[in-house]
């Protein structure tokens, strides 16, 4: 299971790095965008240049239940109970820049629902496919949030989500963008809010419906202008659902985090390793 999430992960990030690769300007990164959230995605054409990748060294992106990173009651954990339909449980998915950006151009991001190593997805987390998809609402940017500004006027960008769904895992593809050529200014240290996900509980106290899920935004790219994208790297990456202790999440923490490094070891002429 591990295996096959890390298998994801890495077709995920390839795909990441294709969307780099391809995307230079806002309205180029709308048409990758939207054609990567269609049932059936057709090749982006290329794009005249590479876009600058390099990484924005202090920029961190957090996910919390309850309120924003940093916030009164905002959580990593959510115990939730089934057959209450009435309720929908608020995920937020904030970033700090971590330094000055004169013009914030588009967030790409995506989130999986994973569920517990060994186990399969309960169907209540099959929200449909593609842009069509239903049950989990999507809000980008929304404003009124305490502590957080908006990442940008909702009024002036564009933004979708689609949906896709394995036995295992859900995934969630989001894009938000201004038109070509403009953007919003950001602060560095500051906390901007870039969605609020309204997750639904399980309608039915059916078998597997408390099963405990991990949710990871695995890719976040920021449009900064110029054909940069770069990759946020840092942050709280994993919330869980029905996990004490966010135990489902143990497996891909491991993955996620960086390997201790070791001295090279090297051995005089003619010695094997043991």
């Amino acid at each position: 299971m591990v295996r096959w999430q890390m298998r994801r992960r890495a077709c995920d990030a390839g795909r990441g790095s294709e969307l780099m690769r391809r995307t230079v300007s806002g309205l180029a990164i709308l048409a990758l965008a939207a054609a990567a959230l269609a049932a059936s995605s057709r090749p982006a054409a290329a794009a005249t240049a590479p876009p600058d990748t390099s990484r924005l060294p202090d920029a961190k992106m957090y996910l919390t239940w309850h309120a924003p990173f940093g916030q009164p009651g905002a959580s990593d954990a959510l115990v939730a109970a089934c057959g209450d339909t009435t309720s929908k449980d608020t995920l937020y998915m904030c970033f700090d820049p971590g330094q000055d950006i004169d013009t914030f151009q588009s967030l790409t991001a995506t989130l999986y629902f994973w569920a517990a190593s060994g186990d399969t997805l309960d169907p209540h987390w099959f929200f449909g496919e593609g842009q069509g998809f239903h049950g989990l609402q999507v809000e980008y940017a929304p404003e009124g949030v305490a502590g957080t500004e908006p990442a940008w006027a909702p009024s002036s960008a564009y933004a979708s989500s689609g949906y896709s769904k394995s036995k295992a895992s859900g995934k969630l593809r989001m894009i938000a963008a201004g038109p070509s050529g403009h953007g919003w200014p950001l602060k560095g240290g500051t906390t901007y809010v870039a969605a609020r996900l309204l997750v639904p509980r399980a309608a039915n106290k059916g078998r597997g419906c408390d099963a405990p899920v991990c949710i990871e935004w695995s890719l976040a790219l920021l449009g900064i202008g110029e054909g940069r994208l770069p990759e946020v790297k840092s942050g709280q990456r994993f919330v869980s659902w029905n996990s004490r202790g966010g135990k489902v999440c143990s497996a891909m923490r491991s993955f996620a985090a960086p390997q201790p490094w070791q001295p090279k070891q090297t051995l005089p002429p003619g010695w094997k390793s043991p």
